[in-house]
């Protein structure tokens, strides 16, 4: 048989127990090699600089420090650090966040496939060897939520700034004062998400906080 060069995989997860079951089934299979994990931001970035890989399988929920004081997607502060330096590794992402417009975001920082965490072994294998080719992969769930909300986002207005569907929402809701809690609730979604979801309005709108993110959105005619 033609030997192989294996497929370098850089694991980062914060979660102990599951990183290490990644491991334990992953580093069965002949054509990878376990060059590098990580638990936290600081960990990946550190590591990415030392290790040469090929495929990063790259939870969203990545912790900034060890404690749980920061809830931040820094997953996607981790896909902006590799395109901005160009680092020649593919990021395949694994996460619990069915929202379209995170997905969006991650495709838009240069992950190259998406999955969600109830998915088997086997299709773990497929996604990794796929993205490893040079291929893209996504799940077929997140396939369909991709295609289905395209459709949905919304158009260039004002300056020049995309708001999507979920974002004028969450604008919406803030304009009538209320918290990130009531919100999340409100939209079914976590409170860490509704968070993420504020940041990004904020930084597209060069906004110094929410009242003035809302005063921006109404001058602009978002609301």
């Amino acid at each position: 048989m033609k030997n192989v060069t294996p497929l370098r995989l850089f694991i980062a997860e914060d979660h102990k127990l599951l990183l290490q079951g990644y491991e334990q089934l992953l580093s069965a299979a002949e054509d990878l090699a376990i060059v590098a994990t990580a638990t936290n931001y600081y960990d990946i970035i550190h590591k990415l600089k030392i290790h040469t890989c090929d495929v990063l399988l790259l939870d969203l929920n990545m912790p900034l420090t060890y404690n749980n004081q920061h809830a931040r997607l820094s997953g996607l502060d981790v896909l902006e650090f590799i395109k901005k330096v160009k680092l020649p590794i593919r990021p395949l992402i694994t996460s619990t966040h069915r929202d379209y417009d995170i997905i969006k975001r991650a495709v838009a920082f240069g992950a190259k496939g998406y999955l969600f965490k109830s998915i088997d072994v086997d299709e773990l294998l497929i996604a990794i060897r796929a993205v490893g080719s040079g291929r893209t992969y996504f799940q077929e769930e997140v396939g369909a939520i991709l295609k289905s909300k395209q459709e949905d986002e919304g158009r260039l207005v004002g300056e020049g700034i995309k708001v999507s569907t979920r974002e004028k929402e969450i604008l919406m809701l803030l304009s009538q004062g209320l918290t990130g809690d009531e919100i999340a609730s409100e939209l079914s979604l976590s409170k860490y998400t509704v968070e993420e979801y504020r940041a990004i309005l904020l930084k597209k709108f060069k906004a110094k906080n929410a009242t003035h993110l809302v005063k921006i959105a109404h001058d602009h005619k978002f609301l």
